[in-house]
């Protein structure tokens, strides 16, 4: 493996003061000797800024650009349009990377041609990194018709080669849930998406999350339905801006239409509830959200 190729690094901050410290040592540990470090700071008001310009003096492969708030997805947005490297990954402001994260996706990425995303399992930790107890770990398997209505693509996990990122670069979405869930749009319909069950982030839980993961059926229900009830009418135009960017793939083409028409459709919405190729990933998670759909809940 070339391990001169570079990889860089973006993350998106906001009041990030707490934990931010520890995420940065974690990334400066990293076992690939060639990355830089973007960040783009969204309009802190706390120390989050001290800390970036402090650990700048000490790191001449990080590079900090403040900005006013627009929250998460436009400024990982702005951030993927500053890219020029091999490989980018998506970084959390308040994980802890084990030392070989980057080296692993790197060398699962370097065996692919075309668009290619790697994401993977985490280790989720309480606030002070303590391991949490995990639930049953389904069984993820990667596929257009899953990232069509839900991203299994944890955004602190993945990294995407430079056929990728391009890609987004060239056709940057104006309404995208979250940044990740379009890479993974697009790295399903155009190449190859690796999902990876071994773990190399502590994925750490607690209030300030923007959205977190837990493996209790009740937190999870909870947390899913006011994700749901959050974006109710984003995820219809998500679909709608994917259809402009991306055509040509017949099979795929007919699964993004068969969701746009089941908006008005009724006849649509009975395909769409028996259609195997649109899935969610958990068994009990997937008939809840195709019920949703059948009483047009979802668009």
């Amino acid at each position: 493996m070339q391990s001169d190729k570079k990889v860089q690094i973006l993350m998106s901050t906001y009041n990030g003061e707490r934990y931010l410290a520890e995420q940065l040592d974690s990334i400066f540990r990293q076992t690939w000797p060639n990355i830089e470090v973007l960040v783009r700071d969204d309009g802190s008001k706390d120390a989050t800024l001290e800390i970036l310009k402090k650990y700048q003096e000490q790191h001449e492969n990080l590079y900090v650009f403040p900005g006013k708030n627009e929250g998460l997805t436009r400024s990982f947005l702005e951030l993927i349009q500053k890219c020029d490297a091999d490989y980018v990954a998506f970084s959390d402001q308040d994980d802890y990377w084990l030392e070989n994260k980057i080296e692993v996706a790197v060398e699962r990425l370097e065996a692919l041609d075309g668009p290619a995303l790697y994401c993977s399992n985490q280790i989720l930790v309480d606030q002070d990194l303590n391991r949490l107890p995990e639930g049953e770990i389904p069984d993820a398997v990667p596929g257009f018709g899953n990232a069509l209505i839900e991203s299994m693509c944890t955004g602190c996990t993945a990294v995407m080669n430079r056929a990728l990122i391009d890609e987004v670069k060239g056709h940057l979405p104006k309404n995208a849930i979250w940044h990740d869930w379009w890479c993974y749009l697009v790295a399903s319909y155009l190449g190859t998406v690796i999902f990876d069950k071994g773990a190399y982030i502590l994925y750490r839980q607690h209030g300030d999350n923007q959205l977190g993961s837990s493996r209790s059926a009740l937190v999870m229900i909870k947390n899913k339905w006011k994700f749901l009830k959050k974006t109710r009418g984003m995820l219809g135009k998500q679909i709608a801006n994917f259809a402009k960017e991306y055509h040509g793939n017949k099979e795929k083409d007919e699964l993004v239409q068969l969701l746009l028409a089941s908006k008005t459709s009724f006849a649509a919405r009975i395909r769409l509830i028996f259609n195997k190729k649109i899935y969610r990933q958990k068994r009990l998670d997937n008939i809840v959200v195709k019920g949703l759909y059948l009483i047009n809940r979802m668009l």
